[in-house]
């Protein structure tokens, strides 16, 4: 996390006054504001607001990102922070991501505890071309164990093909993990007649095993604007490998 902020302070404060006069900083602000907020095969909250702000120069991507539910009780806060560099469909990247937990007492600047951290660092690398994107991430820090107490190194690997078609934006997207995740776990007391005993359950990020824990289709239409975008968008969202399935519809608003 502390990389992530030395290197987002770097790219703030000295990139405006290192560009020649051809060179310009590209910034983009977008909202989104969907139904429900699926991430990577995992429902993790209700109707969200999910802002982002992203400035980029020479391939060079600094983005600022966030989920806020907007129900009470309707899933947990995050912020995201992600740099990266991408050179001829060629990417590399980290992202730091910090979600609100009773634990940590919601303290964003806490990193302390081995599975009361609220933050994850995970690495990715990737190529995208205009058949397609196969990206691969891996997480290397922060809270992220096996059932066992070893680090997972959770990692989770994705392939998405655009089209067009009827006059829509296609994509598909498929995604799998090929080992064990990280998981969380907890107790269930359960009262019977002839005494008491504890069950424990456990949640995969991803899963116990290799599995295809995503499988999406996403039809898109933009409406367009003299200063900004309206992307609407319906999206089946599903993990097979725990038989669930979502019907997301989300719309948003990106400058341009």
């Amino acid at each position: 996390m502390k990389m992530i902020i030395a290197l987002a302070l770097v790219a703030f404060t000295f990139l405006p006054t290192s560009v020649s006069a051809q060179d310009e900083i590209k910034a983009t602000v977008s909202a989104d504001l969907v139904s429900r907020y699926m991430w990577r095969g995992s429902d993790l909250a209700d109707v969200s607001l999910q802002p982002t702000l992203n400035v980029g120069w020479k391939g060079l991507e600094l983005e600022l990102s966030g989920s806020t539910p907007l129900e009470k009780d309707g899933g947990a806060q995050e912020i995201d922070v992600s740099l990266g560099y991408s050179l001829f469909g060629v990417n590399i990247g980290v992202t730091d991501y910090w979600t609100a937990n009773v634990d940590s007492e919601n303290r964003y600047f806490h990193f302390g505890g081995k599975t009361q951290c609220p933050h994850q660092l995970e690495a990715n690398i990737g190529y995208t071309c205009k058949y397609g994107s196969l990206q691969a991430y891996t997480i290397f820090w922060g809270n992220d164990y096996k059932k066992n107490g070893d680090r997972a190194y959770s990692t989770y690997i994705e392939l998405s093909v655009p089209f067009r078609l009827g006059g829509l934006d296609w994509d598909v997207r498929a995604g799998i993990t090929p080992m064990e995740s990280g998981c969380s776990s907890y107790k269930e007391e359960v009262e019977t007649s002839v005494g008491s005993y504890t069950i424990d359950h456990y949640d995969w990020m991803y899963g116990e095993r290799f599995n295809c824990n995503m499988a999406s289709v996403r039809a898109t239409k933009t409406l367009e604007f003299k200063h900004f975008n309206v992307p609407v968008f319906v999206e089946v969202h599903t993990n097979p490998y725990l038989q669930r399935a979502n019907f997301v519809l989300g719309v948003s608003i990106t400058t341009l």
